[in-house]
C-alpha cells in the first residue's frame, strides 16, 4: 500500500488541478457582465468539490474489482440513456438532459467511460484473437448501442469521441491492421456521404437532379443493397468450393464494406438535423452562412486573433465582455482564453493537454495487464480527440460539433466525466506496484 501511495502521479494530477482553475476563471470571465451567467463559475466549483470525493472513492477501488463490474456499469449507463430519451430535459432541441432533484446530468458525458470498462474487459479476453473482420462485429455493437442512443436524443457532437476510441482499444487488442483500416474506411464513406450530400442539397443542386435523387430514393437503395448481397453471397459460396480463387474473398470484402458504409451513411443522413447538416457546411467555408450557422465560428476566430500575443487583460476581451462570442462559458470557453491571455495563454492550455497526454501515454504502455492497458489507452484517446475536436472548432479547422474541452468547458457532466477518468489512469498507474 505504501508503494502505491509514492507512485500516485502527482503529475497528472497537477496539471488536472491548473486545467480546471483555469477554466472557473475563463467562466468568471465569460459571465462578469452578465448576471444569468455570473455564478456558473462557483457552480464549477461545487461539481469540482464533488468530483474530489469520486475521484477519493476510485482510488480506493482495486482495478480488479472495476473490471468485474465494467460490464454492469455499460447496461446501467445504457439504461439511462433510453430513460434519457423518455424522460430527459430538452435544451436547444437535444433531450439530453435527467433532471435529479437540482441536479441536471448528461449520461452521454458517462457513456464514454462505461463503453472504455466494457470494450475493454471484452477485448481482453479476445487479445491477439482479432484477425478476421467478423471478430471486429461485437467490439462495434459495444460502441454502436450508446452511440445510437445518443443520436436519437439527437446529440451529432457527444458521438465524435467514441469512433477513435474503439479504434485505438483495437490496435492495442492486436488486431489486424487491415480490418482497422476497413473499420476506418467504412467510417469516412458513412461521413462523407451525407457531408457530400448536404452541400448539394444547400446549393439547391439537390432537388434539381434527376439522377441523383433516383440514386439516393429509399427503393432504389434498398434494391441496390439486396443485390450487393445477393452477389457477396454468391461469390462465398464459389469461394468455398474453389478456395484458391483468393480474388473472390476481396470482392466479398469490398462489397460488404459498401453495403455497411451506405446502410451506416443513409441512416446518419436521415438522422441529421437542418441544423446539424449547416454545421457541416460551415466548417469548409463559414462565409455560406455567416450570420447564420457560420457565426459561431467566425466571432471565435475574431476572439482568439484579437487576443494577440499576450491577450487583452482579465476582464478586458472586449469580444467576451461585450457579448459577441457566442457559448462563450461551454463550446468557445478556450476562445475566452485566447482573446484574455492571447497566444501565451492558449499555448499554455495546449502544453498543459500535451502533458497530460503524454501521462496517459506512459501509463497506457507500463500498466500491469490487458485490461489496464486499454482502460487507460481508451480514456487517453477520449482526452485527445475530445481537446482536439473542441479547440480545432474554435480556430475553424473542425465543425461545431457542441463538445466541450476537458476540464475547462462549464457543466458537470463533462467536468464530473473528466475527472472520473483521471482517477483511473492514476489508479492504473499506483496498482502496478500492488
Amino acid at each position: 500500500m505504501t508503494k502505491q501511495i509514492f507512485s500516485f502521479d502527482i503529475t497528472l494530477f497537477t496539471i488536472m488541478l491548473m486545467l480546471i482553475s483555469i477554466g472557473i476563471i475563463a467562466l468568471y470571465s465569460a459571465g462578469y457582465n452578465k448576471p444569468e451567467y455570473s455564478e456558473l463559475y462557483l457552480k464549477q466549483f461545487l461539481w469540482f468539490g464533488i468530483g474530489l470525493i469520486i475521484m477519493l472513492f476510485i482510488f480506493s477501488i482495486n482495478v480488479t474489482t472495476i473490471n468485474a463490474y465494467s460490464t454492469l456499469l455499460y447496461f446501467i449507463v445504457l439504461a439511462m440513456l433510453a430513460m434519457t430519451l423518455i424522460f430527459g430535459k430538452t435544451v436547444r432541441g437535444t433531450k439530453g438532459w435527467i433532471v435529479i432533484g437540482p441536479i441536471n446530468f448528461q449520461f452521454s458525458e458517462l457513456a464514454k467511460i462505461t463503453t472504455i470498462l466494457a470494450l475493454a474487459r471484452y477485448l481482453e479476453y479476445h487479445f491477439k484473437e482479432l484477425d478476421k473482420f467478423k471478430d471486429l462485429i461485437m467490439p462495434f455493437v459495444i460502441v454502436l448501442m450508446p452511440v445510437c442512443l445518443i443520436l436519437l436524443q439527437p446529440d451529432l457532437g457527444s458521438t465524435f469521441t467514441f469512433f477513435p476510441i474503439l479504434i485505438v482499444m483495437l490496435f492495442l487488442a492486436g488486431a489486424e491492421i487491415k480490418n482497422i483500416i476497413y473499420l476506418v474506411v467504412i467510417g469516412s464513406i458513412s461521413i462523407g456521404i451525407p457531408f457530400v450530400l448536404s452541400y448539394y442539397e444547400f446549393k439547391g443542386e439537390l432537388t434539381n437532379n434527376f439522377w441523383l435523387n433516383t440514386l439516393l430514393s429509399s427503393s432504389f437503395l434498398t434494391y441496390f443493397i439486396l443485390l450487393m448481397l445477393i452477389i457477396w453471397s454468391t461469390l462465398k459460396l464459389i469461394y468455398k468450393f474453389y478456395p484458391k480463387y483468393v480474388i473472390l474473398n476481396k470482392v466479398c470484402v469490398i462489397i460488404l464494406i459498401l453495403v455497411i458504409s451506405l446502410v451506416f451513411s443513409f441512416t446518419l443522413l436521415h438522422s441529421l438535423k437542418p441544423y446539424q447538416k449547416k454545421r457541416l457546411l460551415v466548417f469548409v467555408d463559414p462565409g455560406i452562412d455567416p450570420y447564420g450557422t457560420g457565426y459561431n465560428i467566425v466571432q471565435s476566430k475574431i476572439t482568439i486573433g484579437s487576443g494577440k500575443l499576450f491577450g487583452k487583460g482579465f476582464l478586458k476581451g472586449s469580444q467576451t465582455q461585450l457579448g459577441f462570442l457566442p457559448e462563450q462559458s461551454t463550446d468557445f470557453i478556450v476562445s475566452v482564453i485566447g482573446e484574455e491571455f492571447g497566444w501565451i495563454g492558449m499555448s499554455t492550455i495546449l502544453f498543459l493537454y500535451f502533458l497530460f497526454i503524454f501521462q496517459g501515454l506512459k501509463i497506457t504502455y507500463t500498466a500491469k495487464d490487458v485490461y489496464s492497458s486499454l482502460v487507460a489507452g481508451g480514456i487517453t484517446t477520449m482526452f485527445a480527440f475530445g481537446t482536439f475536436i473542441n479547440i480545432g472548432m474554435t480556430l475553424g479547422i473542425m465543425p461545431v460539433t457542441g463538445v466541450p474541452v476537458p476540464f475547462l468547458s462549464y457543466g458537470g457532466s463533462s467536468l464530473l466525466t473528466s475527472m472520473i477518468a483521471t482517477a483511473l489512469l492514476i489508479n492504473i498507474k499506483s496498482q502496478r506496484f500492488i
